[in-house]
């Protein structure tokens, strides 16, 4: 989701065959079925800010309950055409100060109050389409052990922009794809270097599908509705220093965001380009997201922490 570099080139992931066999069956060790009435303020918190994104993005994520709600059963994250001023630069705080933006959204985030290494995380979702608009499920790190993106890495569990767009490579012609990526310091030195991965939606792309990524020292396999689509292994983000056998940057607790974005230079320079405020508003439908690990791993149960 930060500073996606390559647009909407995929660059080749390694082939699934040859996988080794995983230990144990599947133990849930988190869940939000998002089945009250307001987000879970022990399980979330709310992105107040109109930063970008890192990637020119045309929202500011505010913290309103008609741009975030939970209700009959669904956490449901909208962007609106809505004039916002708020911080220019979240990482840097006040003293970089401010920002107006055109349009609301929402960006929630387990930061702080739950983070995983390792396992299976997926979430039972609906994404809205139109040009410039941007949902996202994604995951970074909980803290920068390795140091600033994208040394620590960040695994994208999907992505799609434009979806409906005009697309002559696409399947109908209409934009139809959804990506699965991760991005990683390729070098000592920190340069930016991602593996993604594309593949069209599932019928029914305006319906419910279920993203997932398994993660696991050795790989990380992306699949939507219990079908991989793509395998990461650990050699594809292997730098040249990196020790024998190292999973760094992914062997470290990840936490879970979930957003809809407006704009920004990858949305905005693919399709039609730009953006279409016609697609507005748009809505992001979450039905529930999940952690599984297995039985048999040595890694902790994820625990609050902070950042």
């Amino acid at each position: 989701m930060i500073a996606r570099a390559l647009g909407l080139a995929a660059l080749a992931l390694s082939a699934p065959a040859g996988q080794a066999a995983e230990p144990g069956p599947w133990t849930q060790v988190w869940a939000d079925e998002f089945d009250g009435d307001r987000l879970d303020p022990a399980k979330w918190s709310h992105a107040v800010d109109c930063g970008g994104g890192g990637n020119d993005e045309r929202q500011c994520y505010v913290d309103s309950p008609d741009i975030v709600s939970v209700g009959g059963g669904l956490l449901k994250i909208t962007a609106v055409r809505r004039k916002v001023t708020g911080l220019a630069d979240p990482w840097v705080g006040p003293s970089a100060g401010t920002r107006t933006g055109d349009y609301a959204s929402g960006k929630v985030l387990t930061r702080g109050k739950a983070s995983w290494r390792y396992g299976r995380v997926e979430a039972r979702a609906r994404v809205p389409g139109g040009q410039g608009v941007w949902p996202a499920i994604w995951m970074m790190p909980e803290h920068d052990a390795y140091g600033a993106w994208p040394r620590s890495g960040e695994i994208d569990i999907l992505e799609t922009v434009n979806l409906g767009a005009p697309c002559p490579g696409c399947e109908g012609g209409r934009e139809n794809r959804i990506f699965g990526t991760i991005h990683f310091a390729a070098d000592a030195a920190g340069a930016h270097g991602q593996v993604s991965r594309s593949t069209a939606m599932p019928a029914s792309a305006d319906g419910f599908h279920v993203y997932a990524v398994d993660w696991s020292p050795e790989a990380i396999v992306w699949s939507v509705d219990g079908q991989p689509f793509a395998r990461a292994a650990a050699a594809d983000w292997k730098r040249p220093d990196q020790a024998a056998g190292a999973a760094d940057p992914f062997d470290q607790p990840f936490h879970l965001i979930l957003n809809l974005a407006f704009g920004g230079r990858w949305p905005e320079s693919a399709n039609a380009g730009g953006v279409d405020e016609t697609a507005l508003p748009a809505v992001m439908e979450v039905d529930w997201v999940r952690v599984s690990q297995r039985r048999a791993a040595t890694t902790p149960a994820p625990s609050p922490s902070g950042r």
